[in-house]
């Protein structure tokens, strides 16, 4: 084919690595501050160590601070360098000339200094994530304290009542499982926060860095050893993802319990309006978009997690391109778990809930019958296997004569121990409905972690101090990277007003 054929097509060969190029700059600008934390804390090594002098730090570390107020948005882009630190580097040439600026980058690779600077705005999201957490959780607990009185359905095997119980004790639920979930992406902080400094490429160099120093300079808890595990691994990025996914599950199950009681025919809560969209043809509708927005989200987060795993499961001890691709999926799954939490604080916060058509719903639908059976073994000597039995035909019974439960009298049970064990059993009245009672089940229920008001108050009470702990713990981390940060800046500035 001649020339001419293919020139409509050129370019388009080399269009992805251009995009890659563009989308990693953009991301690269999401951590800028951790890249010029970087630059700082290599070139006082470097000075302490002797590897440049203090002269030539000095300028290099003024020019950083010049760049610092300058922010990423002004930095001149050059075609072919496809990466903020290229750029920043050639900018420092510019500025200082290659003898000075072109120091800044030794003992140091694009390996160790990108995966140290992930490391660092990957604590920073982990913390961000964890103070979002800790607004819902404490909703959780203000809503359950208002609602241990609330009595509702609880749900299983998809829409089928099961018991009686409360909205508190449903609030108290879902924050021991949001919990655990903080609890989790807490934890792998401690494996995020290693620096990886040193490694350079892969072979560490043969300059006398000082790695430690480094990472104490940063505010690491320390360094990943083997300069070619710490400069591939990405583990970093996929532990707290994947301690996300579970948490994005977890999420989605408390949105299918709110969007069923947000359905007419059950109608015990609905979402505020701002959570809500309207249909352009059918004026009563009332979406619940915020709770679609909620479920979404998990699935994103489960395929971009699967996609990180993918990309990394055959990937050799070095670095190449899928390390950078596999961390940008973290920060969209971080980003999206961030937002996801603030807007289900936001729908429990201002959840309209319809107590009297709770109660109803529960009343109405057979979720208190088990209490029945429990009160022919306690007060008439059968076997729960037995009772079980006559109150399954209670049940059936009702159905088949389209009988309400509140038409479940002495009669009825009578009949239906007559016809399945062939047993005279009279029940009291009293007694019936005493079993029956939706509220009378719920405080009935005083074993630990019940639903009875008095159990769910002393969970909401230990809960509460459970939470002052786990915040205690990730602001003291906050609070540490922040004073270490600006000792890293003073430090940086002392050097270069001295030299």
């Amino acid at each position: 084919m001649n020339k001419d054929y293919y020139k409509a097509y050129e370019g388009r060969d080399t269009v992805i690595l251009d995009n890659h190029a563009r989308d990693t700059i953009a991301e690269d600008i999401q951590s800028f501050d951790s890249q010029l934390e970087n630059h700082f804390a290599h070139v006082i090594m470097l000075c302490e160590q002797n590897i440049i002098s203090e002269k030539d730090g000095a300028a290099i570390l003024k020019a950083l601070f010049r760049l610092k107020e300058m922010g990423p948005d002004k930095i001149p882009y050059r075609p072919g360098l496809t990466d903020l630190y290229s750029n920043v580097e050639a900018w420092l040439i510019d500025e200082l000339g290659i003898d000075v600026g072109g120091r800044v980058h030794t003992g140091r690779s694009r390996n160790d200094m990108n995966s140290t600077i992930e490391r660092s705005h990957v604590r920073d999201t982990i913390l961000e994530l964890c103070e979002a957490m800790t607004l819902l959780l404490r909703t959780l607990l203000v809503q359950a304290e208002a609602h241990k009185d609330t009595v509702i359905p609880a749900y299983t095997h998809h829409s089928q009542q099961a018991q009686p119980v409360t909205l508190g004790h449903f609030y108290t639920s879902c924050f021991q499982m949001f919990e655990r979930d903080l609890r989790r992406i807490l934890e792998s902080y401690a494996r995020v926060n290693l620096s990886t400094m040193g490694g350079a490429a892969c072979a560490t160099t043969s300059f006398p860095v000082n790695r430690e120093r480094v990472a104490e300079l940063l505010a690491f808890d320390g360094i990943l050893e083997n300069s070619m595990d710490a400069c591939a691994t990405v583990d970093f990025a996929y532990e707290p993802a994947a301690a996300m996914a579970i948490y994005a599950c977890n999420i989605g199950r408390m949105v299918e319990s709110l969007l069923l009681w947000n359905l007419n025919e059950v109608g015990i809560s609905r979402l505020a309006i701002q959570y809500c969209s309207y249909s352009t043809i059918m004026p009563q509708k009332r979406n619940p978009v915020a709770l679609e927005t909620l479920r979404y989200t998990g699935e994103f987060t489960y395929g971009a997690l699967n996609t990180m795993f993918t990309a990394m499961k055959a990937y050799p001890q070095g670095n190449g391109r899928e390390p950078g691709f596999v961390v940008s999926l973290y920060y969209e799954i971080v980003q999206r778990m961030i937002d996801s939490t603030y807007l289900l604080e936001g729908i429990v916060r201002t959840l309209e809930v319809d107590k009297d058509r709770a109660l109803q719903v529960t009343a109405e639908g057979f979720s208190t019958v088990t209490d029945l059976a429990d009160a022919m073994v306690q007060h008439h000597g059968l076997s729960f296997s037995a009772a079980k039995k006559i109150v399954g035909r209670v049940v059936t019974m009702s159905h088949d004569e389209k009988l309400p439960i509140s038409a479940v009298d002495s009669a009825v049970v009578a009949r239906a121990a007559k016809e399945v064990l062939d047993l005279n059993l009279a029940m009291p009245e009293d007694e019936i409905r005493h079993a029956l009672d939706p509220v009378e089940n719920v405080r009935r229920r005083t074993i630990i972690g019940g639903p009875s008001p008095e159990r769910v108050q002393e969970m909401i009470d230990k809960d509460y101090v459970l939470l002052e702990q786990l915040e205690a713990d990730w602001q003291s981390k906050k609070a540490f990277l922040t004073a270490k940060r600006a000792e890293l800046f003073a430090m940086a500035k002392r050097i270069a007003e001295e030299a």
